[in-house]
């Protein structure tokens, strides 16, 4: 509330908040309670990107990218909810350690019954992370990762997020090669780190209309 207070009392005609997805945190019920509370004359507009991380990102940018531009509001609302649904966020995981202790990751929960030797993929679908796949090498996982960027077809924009990984060159080498736009590459926040473990390496994406 007191964030949107800010905003208004600075001139601000419109207010759009690119959020995390609903299912994962309750974030987005305290922008639609700081909202009410806020007591504004101007728009405020929550979108639920139904992603996490980087997805989050490339929203976000984008949709700010427009609003410089001089888009209006109601634009940058209907652009944000149009991205957010041609979001993909796939990530390989170099251990479960982290997803045995966490207990927050849902669908991906199956994954814990599996051999030591097995990297975990996860993917981001209607909100929710959920097991995306298994592979029994690290090779095999950013192999599997780039297949999806492959198979996604026509792609808009695209970046790599990771954890600590000696490898993550490697693995925008390997993007490049069937990605030719420009990559953004990031760390992966304090809060999905934790749930992911260190070694953890993503993409996300837009898929074209």
């Amino acid at each position: 509330a007191e964030a949107y207070r800010t905003l208004a009392n600075s001139g601000a005609t419109g207010i759009l908040v690119v959020n995390i997805s609903g299912k994962l945190s309750a974030t987005m019920q305290s922008a639609e309670l700081g909202a009410k509370q806020a007591g504004v004359s101007i728009p405020v507009e929550i979108v639920d990107t139904a992603s996490a991380s980087v997805g989050i990102g490339l929203v976000a940018v984008a949709v700010a990218k427009a609003a410089r531009n001089g888009a209006s509001h109601a634009d940058l609302v209907t652009m944000a909810k149009d991205l957010s649904s041609r979001t993909q966020v796939w990530a390989a995981l170099d251990t479960r350690e982290n997803l045995k202790k966490n207990g927050r990751i849902g669908g991906a929960k199956a994954m814990l019954a599996t051999a030591l030797s097995i990297k975990p993929i996860i993917t981001v679908t209607d909100g929710a992370v959920g097991e995306g796949g298994k592979q029994r090498t690290r090779g095999k996982a950013l192999a599997f990762l780039v297949d999806r960027v492959r198979e996604a077809g026509r792609i808009e924009s695209l970046a790599i997020l990771h954890a600590q990984c000696p490898d993550v060159q490697q693995f925008t080498a390997m993007i490049r090669e069937v990605y030719s736009g420009d990559i953004t590459v990031g760390d992966i926040g304090a809060v999905i780190g934790a749930h992911a473990g260190p070694g953890t390496i993503g993409v996300a994406f837009h898929v074209a209309r």
